[in-house]
């Protein structure tokens, strides 16, 4: 049997038989590119993977994030929060009211020293006075009561039993001093310049409780809310100051070499634009990677925690506090969008 290579057919695909197919061509050619892209989406995985790993000997790539200087507000003197003048986003400068507090027992002893002031005073208390002597200590012993109850339910510390008891000692000793200024003319008036001295003080420090804004930035988070007690060093709210943007990067331990001071990065923005960057000071600590920073199907890991500083200002489209950022170092010997490593 003899095989011909070189049939009709293959000479003349548009014919079968004498008669002319409209079709023949297009569908060759249809077949022709079913066969490309079956091709192609066998060649298309270890063309992406090869790809991936060509640039990864040629750059280092690591997550990071965008830090903005912080101010946290704390309470200076315990009291009430009165007010919040501001909200989260607002722009403040220096010197706008942020907080306004309110201490109502020390304008509860500032009033009564104020209706004591009078030239009645030297001959002794009135009875109203003695009244209200009289409820500052009853509820200094209730809340010693109170507070001993708590220490016995491991609700409360010794330290606020203690507290609690020193509240009740200075209140009895503010009575037994009122008690003591009728024996003598001398001794009422020295204890009446002990309460203009203690007027004036509780005066400035009511003075003292509205929180400013000591420099310009912008609100990021109110903690406190109106009518919640505070004691000292309580925070209240946290304002991004003005300066410059930081970068924190999470750098695999593996690629430490770029953890130096002065090596160059390049920082993707989310809309696919790169700024350029430095690291400022080497790595100090290792920390957990951020879950919304760790990749798809990969174990949680550790990164060393680099500093770096960015080259131009950030526009105000990304001054976003912990905004997710990548970033790209240069491998040695290599220069990659006009960066050294």
């Amino acid at each position: 049997m003899k095989i011909n290579f070189r049939s009709a057919k293959e000479q003349h695909p548009t014919q079968d038989n004498g008669m002319q197919v409209l079709y023949a061509p297009g569908k060759r050619l249809a077949f022709r590119l079913r066969w490309y892209l079956i091709l192609l989406l066998i060649l298309l995985p270890p063309a992406w993977l090869a790809g991936r790993y060509g640039l990864a000997m040629l750059r280092v790539e690591a997550p990071a994030l965008v830090r903005l200087p912080t101010l946290e507000v704390r309470a200076m003197q315990p009291g009430q929060v009165e007010a919040v003048n501001v909200q989260p986003g607002d722009h403040v400068q220096p010197g706008s009211p942020l907080v306004q507090m309110d201490n109502p027992e020390w304008r509860l002893r500032l009033n009564l020293l104020q209706g004591s002031a009078v030239p009645a005073a030297a001959d002794g208390l009135t009875a109203h006075n003695r009244q209200v002597l009289q409820a500052l200590v009853d509820r200094a012993a209730a809340r010693v009561r109170d507070v001993r109850s708590l220490v016995a339910r491991q609700a409360a510390t010794r330290g606020e039993l203690l507290e609690a008891q020193n509240a009740l000692d200075s209140r009895e000793a503010e009575r037994l001093a009122w008690e003591r200024s009728l024996a003598g003319g001398n001794e009422a008036e020295r204890y009446q310049h002990q309460q203009q001295r203690e007027a004036r003080w509780l005066t400035k420090r009511l003075q003292q409780m509205r929180i400013d804004a000591s420099e310009s930035g912008r609100v990021a988070e109110v903690i406190a809310a109106p009518g919640e007690n505070v004691g000292p060093g309580t925070l209240l709210m946290r304002l991004e100051r003005s300066g410059p943007a930081q970068l924190w990067v999470y750098l695999d331990p593996k690629d430490v070499e770029h953890a130096t001071p002065g090596s160059r990065l390049e920082v993707r923005l989310p809309d696919g634009s790169a700024t350029g960057a430095t690291v400022i000071n080497p790595a100090e600590s290792a920390n957990p990677l951020p879950s919304d920073l760790r990749k798809p199907f990969s174990s949680p890991t550790r990164g060393l925690m680099v500093p770096a500083r960015f080259d131009q200002p950030l526009a105000d489209t990304w001054r976003v506090d912990s905004l997710p950022v990548s970033v790209r170092f240069a491998r040695s010997g290599w220069q990659w969008f006009g960066l050294k490593d």
